[in-house]
């Protein structure tokens, strides 16, 4: 038995990077330039990292693609 961090895209659960990738998938985006649409709110704390998980989640959907 291990205490497996859940990961999402190679991120762990509870950072930023992970926020971001996992608001791509549950939001189902079309694309990254969708990744800021709520970087107005301030409980979404959309930031670098937020955004670098929302693009790295449309990296991996193209590499799926392929």
């Amino acid at each position: 038995y291990s205490m497996k961090t859940d990961e999402l895209g190679g991120f762990k659960e509870g950072t930023e990077q992970y926020n971001g990738y996992r608001y791509a998938q549950d939001n189902t985006l079309k694309s990254a330039d969708q990744c800021d649409d709520e970087k107005d709110d301030p409980e979404m704390n959309v930031n670098a990292d937020f955004l670098e998980g929302c693009k790295i989640y449309f990296e991996h959907q193209k590499d799926a693609l392929k």
